[in-house]
């Protein structure tokens, strides 16, 4: 049955690929990828970026990668620019924000069918002829021309002994999942700005000197931009450190501009039940100790501190006043709900108002339920397209919803399945599901489709202390990747709070950004041609995936395979040029802290 889900899932993502370029055909060279071939120097006397109305920062990212080597380049906008004939044109932007690039692109005969893409697509297409060279960093919208430009700049572009070389390039990127996030605790998080390095302008080098807070929160959303993810769920907003509310107002305009949606984490009453942080009006945990008869109630009857009751109109107004503040004050991509794990009030009026609701979900499901409702509403007035994501708490199939009730539920009575609690959330709010408990518990991939409308996966994955060992996760992570459209799940969420200067960490953020933007990437065609820009080289890459399948299969890691793994890291390091020294070095580091 699994097996035949997964032919049949495959063969609808091929369906999903099947996006011709129409244009001259391109003989590739032996050996090389279709998509993208071999190297070419870039070279002449004029040369400009033709920019969208909406890609001045894509164009930016640009030139200033180019500018010490082509110093004749400029950015010219496209409104009220005609076609151009300089020795090499990048024509940056979609093509109904770009008229030159429109043009340009079907005088050379080529069309795409741009219809079949989605948000964040992109495409990457260089043509050459007599010596002149035109490159399109064309996205479906502004979004996707910001991940064309991140990719040009990261993995097609280098630059060697003063030379510019690029890639010939021929491919359509198609963003597979719709949200892609990161999700991070303020003070756990510990981030440190990459440094520039080598010749290939990707990330190589993490600055060993702590980044204020801000700058190392800019520092992750510089990375989510550059590997495409859309969304940081951040526990700690405004934060009461470092600016509080100026540097948060700060981290949303910043982020936004790179594509990054901030999703303020709001407590729906539990243990930190915290709207937001800080010596302001709205720290709703400040509310609760100020009004001490508002606070929810346990079994005993006794007052919870930290906790609001959700029925207290009072905390509801509180509620409102606090997300009205927050819209209009910041801006927020959306917001994610989170009840604490399992948590009941039995206050007489949330009593009455489960009894009324009815139905056999769990005690907490009917909590989380009425709550979460009632603030995706309210967001949903306040900014439409908002997003509005809330933690389930369980995974989606019978086992993980009757194990999740154990205890919560009346003697021989068991929960709903499907769960109801998805029908009383509005069908807008993306339900996050726990996978990883169902994945240790061997019961997903499996024939259960996630309930209601919309809904991610969420995966607690890579949290914990910088000085223990991390797991790296990637074979676990293309299998998840591989069955998350057939299980009616449109994204993923994942912790993002270890610093890239940790090998297993970057390794994780590189892989789960590759597979949750197309779950049907080529992983070899990755470690080719974007690990072997950050590895030192295509051999020294090829080593990389070897080392990962020693150290990984499906079921976790293997503690057995960590002498190979030890001595193919050294291996590899040798080979490696100069770009891709430091990274190896922290690789044998690590696999030597896995062996002690």
């Amino acid at each position: 049955m699994v097996n035949r889900g997964l032919q049949a899932y495959h063969r609808a993502i091929g369906v999903l690929l099947i996006l011709f370029i129409c244009a001259p055909p391109v003989i590739a060279q032996k050996k090389e990828n279709a998509r993208v071939m071999g190297l070419v120097e870039l070279y002449g006397i004029s040369a400009s970026i033709i920019y969208g109305e909406e890609d001045e920062f894509a164009a930016n990212l640009l030139l200033e990668f180019l500018k010490p080597h082509l110093t004749s380049i400029k950015t010219v906008p496209a409104k009220g620019t005609k076609a151009r004939s300089d020795d090499l044109v990048i024509y940056v932007g979609s093509l109904d924000k770009n008229s030159p690039s429109a043009k340009t692109f079907k005088s050379l005969g080529y069309s795409l069918n741009w219809d079949a893409l989605t948000e964040g697509s992109f495409l990457l297409k260089t043509f050459r002829k007599e010596g002149k060279t035109t490159v399109f960093v064309t996205g479906k919208d502004w979004l996707g021309t910001l991940y064309a430009a991140h990719d040009l700049k990261n993995y097609y572009l280098r630059i060697e002994m003063g030379r510019v070389l690029l890639n010939e390039l021929n491919l359509a990127e198609r963003a597979q999942l719709k949200y892609r996030w990161f999700r991070i605790l303020d003070r756990r998080t510990n981030w440190q700005r990459a440094e520039p390095g080598g010749s290939s302008g990707a990330e190589v080098a993490v600055s060993p000197k702590p980044d204020t807070y801000l700058g190392q929160l800019k520092a992750l959303v510089d990375s989510m931009s550059a590997h495409r993810l859309n969304g940081l769920m951040l526990w700690g907003f405004p934060g009461g450190q470092e600016g509080g509310v100026a540097a948060a107002q700060e981290l949303c305009r910043y982020a936004l501009e790179r594509g990054v949606r901030v999703l303020p984490r709001i407590g729906l009453t539990g243990s930190e039940s915290v709207f937001s942080e800080g010596g302001h009006a709205f720290n709703l945990d400040a509310w609760a100790k100020s009004h001490p008869e508002l606070r929810a109630v346990d079994k005993a009857g006794a007052f919870r501190d930290g906790t609001l009751c959700p029925e207290k109109l009072e905390n509801r107004q509180r509620y409102l006043e606090g997300l009205q503040w927050l819209f209009q004050n910041f801006r927020v991509g959306g917001v994610s709900l989170e009840l604490e794990p399992f948590f009941v009030c039995y206050s007489e009026d949330c009593k009455k108002a489960r009894h009324t609701m009815g139905g056999s979900d769990p005690e907490y499901s009917k909590d989380l339920a009425r709550f979460a409702a009632f603030v995706a509403e309210e967001v949903s007035k306040l900014d439409p397209k908002a997003w509005v994501a809330y933690v389930s708490g369980t995974g989606f199939d019978v086992e993980s919803i009757q194990t999740s009730a154990a205890g919560a539920m009346p003697p021989g009575q068991r929960a709903a399945f499907p769960p109801e609690f998805t029908q009383k959330i509005p069908e807008f709010a993306l339900a996050q599901w726990e996978l990883a408990p169902m994945l240790k518990a061997g019961i997903w991939p499996s024939p259960f489709k996630a309930p209601g409308k919309h809904g991610l996966g969420l995966l607690r994955w890579g949290a914990g202390p910088a000085s223990t060992p991390q797991e790296i996760y990637w074979k676990r992570m293309e299998g998840v990747t591989h069955h998350i459209i057939s299980s009616n799940l449109e994204g993923l969420v994942t912790y993002g709070e270890l610093s890239p200067g940790n090998p297993a960490a970057e390794l994780y953020y590189l892989i789960f950004s590759e597979l949750v933007f197309n779950p049907a990437a080529n992983l070899d065609e990755f470690f080719r041609f974007k690990m072997a820009r950050l590895y030192g080289g295509e051999e020294p890459a090829r080593r990389l995936s070897k080392i990962l399948q020693l150290l990984e299969d499906e079921a976790g890691m293997q503690p057995a395979n960590y002498d190979d793994a030890l001595r193919l890291s050294k291996q590899a390091a040798e080979l490696s040029d100069r770009t891709g020294k430091e990274r190896w070095t922290r690789l044998i580091q690590y696999v030597e802290a896995l062996k002690k």
